[in-house]
């Protein structure tokens, strides 16, 4: 069973908008043993929309397509779909009233544009979007599949995927299984792990399949398993994973999901430990992905953003000396910035991070992307110099996983 997403709107052609709808759908669509086919944008003429979906619909059994349902005259999509399926559009009472009463809560008026919201194709069955005012449309095709058309608010298709796409979706077709399983592992390169890992990856059943997938600090590796006994897919990927676990025990993280900042969090809470963090070059991206976290509260103390070498003076006691002698990337002033957060706290440890985010700042010596980081204990405080890149947005990423995970190894210790 093979699927075909596609997003409709000029805005995701122009990069204002990142389409996030097609990943969420290609989840929910392999969660039920779908397969992804193709991943299609396309802008707002109907005859872009009608060429798409033509051939989405001669290479799979299901199409989905989001966005273009909205009430105003360049949303096209609905009247586009009732052209193709040779129906005209009938003004749906349930759904008019249910358009009524929910712009009424919010204290807006009912409108011609929004009365015609509820104008759909005769040939459709309707799928109430209960947090909303575009209803979904499911069409049957002549060939036995489906064209489905979800509108494009990332939280309105979510909701009239789990609610109205999926059971339909299960209930009229007989559907494979697909099992997807993976594991993150931190501290060793791509290439590295490929090496170590040569013969476990030889060993596997040939019916399941590996995927490497690297990101700043961490490469996740992907089992799958296509049309099979969901069991022993899971049985044997299980099996697989605790033999990883043996080979490289110190690399790894946790299952999809997991992330070294929640293995952090999960650590501090458990042994009700505090945390601080002093960060320069990321900027408060280290402090982010703790607060990101429920729970945060019990172990996170405080975040400073310093700057400015004045902050890191007059906030953290930073010595100027060290900033004049050494530099503000240096590695004394990462002790001395985790060393005074950690003080001025009172938290059990701190991280801090100091850097050249670029694109301007770098020197021979010191080029962009050079990033000191400390981690500050109650016994010790240990520095490292990394180099992040060249990019910005990358640098401060891999500065922040980098700085974290150099907490997380020294908490592993303990």
């Amino acid at each position: 069973m093979k699927a075909t997403v596609v997003t409709i709107g000029d805005e995701i052609l122009i990069g204002q908008i990142v389409d996030t709808n097609s990943a969420s759908l290609s989840r929910h669509l392999n969660g039920i043993g779908i397969t992804i086919h193709e991943k299609i944008s396309t802008g707002d003429t109907k005859e872009a929309i009608i060429d798409t979906l033509n051939r989405a619909m001669s290479s799979s059994d299901v199409v989905i397509t989001t966005g273009g349902l909205g009430p105003t005259k360049d949303d096209i999509t609905k009247h586009t779909l009732a052209e193709m399926f040779g129906s005209k559009l009938v003004y749906n009472e349930a759904e008019g009233e249910h358009v009524r009463r929910l712009l009424e809560r919010r204290g807006v008026a009912f409108t011609d544009l929004n009365r015609g919201q509820a104008m759909l194709p005769e040939c459709c069955t309707v799928l109430r979007n209960a947090h909303g005012t575009a209803p979904g449309m499911w069409f049957d095709t002549a060939k036995g599949g489906v064209v489905i058309s979800l509108p494009g608010v990332p939280f309105e298709m979510e909701h009239l995927m789990e609610d109205e796409v999926l059971p339909r979706l299960k209930e009229r077709f007989e559907l494979s299984t697909i099992v997807h399983r993976t594991l993150i592992t931190h501290g060793i390169a791509e290439s590295i792990l490929a090496e170590r890992i040569s013969a476990w990856e030889d060993a596997l059943p040939d019916y399941l399949h590996l995927a490497y997938l690297p990101a700043p600090n961490i490469v996740r590796l992907r089992l799958s398993a296509y049309d099979t006994i969901k069991e022993q897919a899971e049985s044997d990927i299980a099996a697989a994973f605790a033999e990883l676990e043996r080979i490289i025990p110190d690399n790894i993280v946790g299952m999809e999901g997991s992330t070294i900042e929640q293995r952090v969090h999960e650590i501090l809470t458990e042994r009700k430990e505090t945390l601080s963090i002093a960060e320069s070059c990321t900027g408060g991206s280290i402090a982010a992905k703790f607060t990101a976290m429920a729970g945060a509260s019990a172990y996170l103390l405080a975040g400073v953003v310093s700057y400015a070498n004045s902050a890191k003076c007059d906030i953290l006691g930073v010595n100027p000396e060290f900033i004049e002698r050494d530099g503000a990337v240096s590695e004394s002033v990462a002790r001395a910035m985790a060393e005074g957060v950690r003080r001025i706290t009172g938290a059990d440890y701190a991280i801090a991070t100091t850097g050249i985010a670029g694109p301007s700042g770098g020197s021979e010596h010191k080029p962009v992307g050079t990033v000191w980081m400390a981690v500050a204990t109650p016994e010790k405080t240990i520095a490292v110099l990394r180099n992040c890149g060249t990019d910005r947005s990358q640098i401060i990423s891999r500065a922040s996983a980098y700085a974290i995970e150099l907490l997380y190894n020294e908490l592993k210790k303990l």
